[in-house]
C-alpha cells in the first residue's frame, strides 16, 4: 500500500517567477521561499512551506507549462479556515478562475499553470 507525502515539486516558466511568488506569499500568505541553488538547474529552486508542514518546491525551467498550457500543471487542494475570504482575494488579484465540467468547486490557476482548489476543513 502506498501513501501520499506532503511534499510537491512543480515546474513553472521562468517568466512567471515573480507573479507565482506573489501568489504564494501575498495571496496565500505563505512565508518567504527558501532558495536552493542546486547544481545543474537553470535557476534556483524555491521551496514554500505551509502551516501543516507540507511544502511545494518550484523549479523554474523553459520546459514547463506556459502560455496556452495553463492549467496543465499540477492540480492541488488548499484547506483554509475561511475559504470565502481566500476566494475573494484570488479574484481581486486577477487570477484566473478555472471551470471544471465535473463539478462546481472553486479552482484558480496560479501563474505558471498550477491549479488550486480552495476548500474549508469541513469539505474534506
Amino acid at each position: 500500500m502506498a501513501a501520499l507525502s506532503n511534499r510537491v515539486h512543480l515546474f513553472a516558466h521562468p517568466s512567471e517567477r515573480d507573479a507565482l511568488n506573489r501568489t504564494l506569499t501575498e495571496i496565500l500568505e505563505l512565508p518567504a521561499a527558501v532558495s536552493l541553488d542546486a547544481p545543474g538547474y537553470e535557476e534556483p529552486v524555491l521551496v514554500y512551506n505551509f502551516a501543516n508542514g507540507a511544502s511545494i518546491s518550484v523549479e523554474f525551467t523553459l520546459k514547463s507549462p506556459h502560455g496556452g498550457a495553463v492549467s496543465r500543471g499540477a492540480w492541488l487542494e488548499l484547506v483554509v479556515d475561511d475559504p470565502e475570504t481566500l476566494k475573494r482575494k484570488v479574484l481581486e488579484a486577477g487570477l484566473q478562475r478555472v471551470e471544471f465540467m465535473g463539478n462546481d468547486f472553486f479552482y484558480f490557476a496560479a501563474r505558471g499553470g498550477q491549479v488550486f482548489r480552495i476548500v474549508g476543513p469541513d469539505q474534506l
